[in-house]
């Protein structure tokens, strides 16, 4: 495992030769985070992030295997002098924008499809969880790629982690992950493990169709 730190880029090198990722904070509507470190060991991708300034944060990704399930662990401490009570987290992958997607997308992206192959690694059976949120909302059928964590409070100088799983089947890279602390998507959260049991039997896809037509 190598570990590389960086306040403005992490660029790492798995320990195996197959598995390259770099990440970097980029410019690219990144408001929120301060400093980055990043440590890969085979297909799990840890981000220490520190959170020093109330925003959106932007992570990029690029060099990951086309089609590998990643697992991605996100220490996050919030230094921000602001409680947090959900987190958003959302795949932006290049492109030229789509008609009424949402302000908040930079410049030179735009919402993940279901079709663009980029997701957190739908299906996969990949842990979605938080130390500090209780409920999990997930949109992965309807025009965007989203998790929003919320059900909790995480306080100012407190430290906890996100997991979830990360894969781009369509050489979607370089792309965005793009947090947005306090900012509630408006869908109807379940319990943070549930999506986990669902995403293996196929019901979870079923839930959100129906949701999706109401």
């Amino acid at each position: 495992m190598k570990m590389i730190k960086g306040a403005v880029v992490a660029t790492l090198m798995a320990a195996s030769s197959a598995a390259f990722a770099q990440t970097a904070i980029v410019g690219a509507g990144n408001v929120g985070i301060t400093a980055l470190e990043v440590s890969v060991s085979g297909n799990t991708i840890t981000l220490f992030e520190t959170w020093g300034a109330s925003g959106p944060g932007s992570i990029e990704f690029r060099g990951l295997d086309n089609g590998a399930n990643y697992t991605v662990i996100k220490n996050i401490t919030n230094l921000t002098g602001t409680s947090w009570t959900s987190f958003a987290n959302e795949l932006l992958p290049p492109g030229n924008g789509v008609p009424g997607q949402p302000g908040f997308i930079p410049a030179g992206f735009q919402p993940s499809d279901d079709f663009d192959g980029l997701s957190f690694a739908q299906g996969s059976g990949l842990p979605r969880t938080s130390t500090i949120f209780g409920s999990l909302a997930v949109d992965e059928l309807a025009g965007r790629d989203y998790l929003d964590f919320s059900g909790g409070l995480w306080g100012t100088g407190v430290n906890g982690e996100i997991t979830f799983g990360l894969r781009d089947n369509g050489g979607n890279q370089p792309f965005l992950l793009f947090q947005r602390p306090n900012e509630f998507t408006s869908v109807v959260p379940v319990p943070a493990a549930l999506p986990l049991l669902l995403s293996g039997m196929g019901i979870f896809g079923f839930l959100a169709r129906r949701r999706n037509k109401a």
